[in-house]
């Protein structure tokens, strides 16, 4: 038998599908040659990976039709990017699994354990699943199972147990993939003896042990995780005794040899290491922007979601040579900014199934950047980057249900998807469904819960925030009991970020602000609103956010909220 090339290409690898026929090979390898086009030279104009990326999802369709259940698990893969909604891509699942497709037994699982305690059927159906697909050899069914059997599954009022929890069973199933090589199941076992459990017993020498052969074994995960170490050093503590010593030139030789064998991965990771520096003002390695992009380049090139997103940040913001240098010299630029090669990279990335890249093509077809504006699709990749649990991606997604943009307008899945991004810590959500709660928009209206959530937005450093908490105690929590004291002295926490940032219109706004207050209040009340500021906690520095594209707005769910 003629045996097809394996060939591994937007989250699909054919050296996990035995057999699979030479006509679906040939559209990944066709598809492979046109990503390493791009991944190569983003942005060139000779690439389209929009175009070759649809061109072989309608070639695996028309294999799909034919029967073949390799194309059909590849389909229901690619999900929202193959323009499939979450039923079809469970029917297109359950089609491959039927035909014996054991990877998408495994991913179909994943799919109907997300119906959770709302669905104990679709449970009991996710779990036959994984037992069938680790008796087939799957890795990663392997490692869901052994993840049930820690948690252990049971369901009714009775508590019937569908899934023994067992940490011996576990252990067992993490063992029998270490011995097959699986890196990921190796890091569970390292875990497992880190923390110490019931019957595995802390042992941080066994733990460190197994975490440099899950990195030998090429997962990325415990290969940063021991170089991270090797580069810091343990801290001598009975929590962590002081087992791996400082050694920088070791951790960079590892990753310089993992690279060399091929793991991308080991690449992208000393991007980044060249990129930040290590050590206090890079002592021990100095940043270099050249030689760090040159690393995300060569790990993008390996097809590592990760580096094709870094790139894409690049291409989208620009990157100096030299960060210290003025970033308008064309001299200082290593980067061009460039919005189609950005949208190119994340792309690539997200058919590599990373949340964030999701997200930021989802921010591309909302905002109409170097695409047409097209609302359902930015619905569509914000909805796949939510359920991955990026907040930023909850809160845009919020925004299109509050607004009835590219969805029908729904408040009350509004208010929830705030309120996930906002039980995440991110400001813009918690700001959002403040005004929710403040007019009583898909949630029971409650000023004191208002508040509450501007405060969390108002500890993380949101000017915004402040000021809303101000408006809110200017007018009072409790109707027709204003506390101005208190509202000075939110409102002068923001006139404090706003003097800090020296943006005329940010200052004058907030200095309206006082000036109005400070107008209806008496002397006592003055005196009693500086006791109030100096007693507020002091607002964190506002942190980054983990996708770096447009920053994401919270907008108002009604006209009458953008008034305000």
């Amino acid at each position: 038998m003629k045996l097809a090339a394996l060939v591994a290409v937007a989250g699909i690898d054919t050296a996990e599908m035995p057999g699979a026929s030479q006509e679906f090979v040939s559209i990944l390898e066709s598809l492979k040659t046109e990503q390493d086009k791009v991944s190569q030279n983003p942005g060139a104009a000779n690439t389209d990976i929009n175009k070759a990326f649809n061109d072989a999802v309608a070639k695996v369709r028309t294999l799909v039709e034919k029967g073949d259940k390799d194309a059909t698990y590849a389909l229901a893969h690619w999900g929202v990017l193959s323009g499939a909604n979450i039923n079809e891509v469970a029917a297109l699942f359950r089609k491959a699994a039927d035909a014996g497709q054991i990877l998408a037994k495994s991913e179909l699982a994943q799919v109907l354990m997300q119906a959770g305690s709302q669905n104990p059927e679709a449970v009991k159906e996710a779990i036959k699943l994984i037992k069938e697909a680790e008796a087939a050899d799957n890795k990663v069914a392997r490692r869901m199972l052994a993840q049930l059997h820690l948690q252990g599954v049971s369901e009714g009022e009775k508590g019937v147990v569908v899934v023994e929890k067992s940490v011996a069973k576990a252990k067992e199933l993490l063992e029998k993939g270490n011995k097959a090589g699986d890196g990921e199941a190796t890091l569970g076992l390292a875990q497992l003896y880190s923390a110490g459990v019931e019957g595995v017993p802390q042992d941080h020498a066994k733990a460190l042990e197994l975490l440099k052969e899950a990195g030998t074994q090429g997962n990325a995960v415990a290969l940063s995780t021991y170089g991270a170490r090797l580069l810091n050093g343990d801290p001598d503590t009975k929590e962590s005794p002081k087992l791996v010593k400082k050694d920088v030139a070791a951790a960079l030789k590892m990753f310089e040899d993992s690279a060399t064998k091929g793991l991308p991965a080991a690449n992208r990771i000393l991007g980044q290491i060249y990129e930040n520096g290590v050590g206090v003002n890079g002592a021990d390695v100095k940043p270099d922007n050249t030689k760090a992009f040159e690393y995300y380049t060569k790990a993008a090139n390996g097809n590592d979601p990760q580096a094709l997103f870094r790139l894409g940040n690049a291409f989208e913001t620009g990157v100096p040579k030299d960060p210290k240098g003025k970033r308008d010299d064309k001299d200082n630029l290593l980067i061009q900014p460039n919005p189609k090669s950005a949208l190119d990279l994340y792309r690539l990335a997200a058919q590599n199934n990373l949340a964030e890249a999701f997200f930021n093509v989802g921010v591309y077809y909302e905002t109409g950047t170097v695409v047409d504006k097209d609302p359902e699709k930015a619905f569509t990749f914000h909805l796949k980057a939510s359920n991955a649990g990026i907040p930023q991606a909850m809160n845009r997604l919020a925004g299109l249900y509050a607004n009835g943009t590219g969805v029908a307008q729904d408040i009350v899945a509004a208010a929830g998807w705030y309120q996930r991004a906002a039980d995440m810590g991110f400001a813009p959500a918690q700001i959002a469904l403040g005004i929710l709660y403040e007019q009583g928009a898909g949630v029971r209206q409650s000023r004191t819960v208002a508040a509450g959530h501007y405060l969390d937005a108002a500890q993380q450093g949101n000017a915004l925030a402040m000021l809303r908490l101000a408006n809110l105690y200017a007018v009072g929590v409790n109707p027709g009991t204003p506390e101005l004291a208190r509202a000075w002295a939110h409102g002068k926490q923001a006139d404090e970020l706003a003097q800090a940032g020296g943006n005329k219109a940010d200052t004058d706004v907030t200095a309206n602000v006082l000036k109005q207050l400070e107008a209806k209040m008496t002397d006592a009340e003055k005196t009693e609103a500086k006791k109030i500021f100096d007693k507020l906690p002091k607002p964190q520095a506002p942190g980054a956010a983990a996708a770096p594209a447009a920053a994401p707005a919270a907008p108002a769910p009604t006209k009458d909220a953008k008034k305000k």
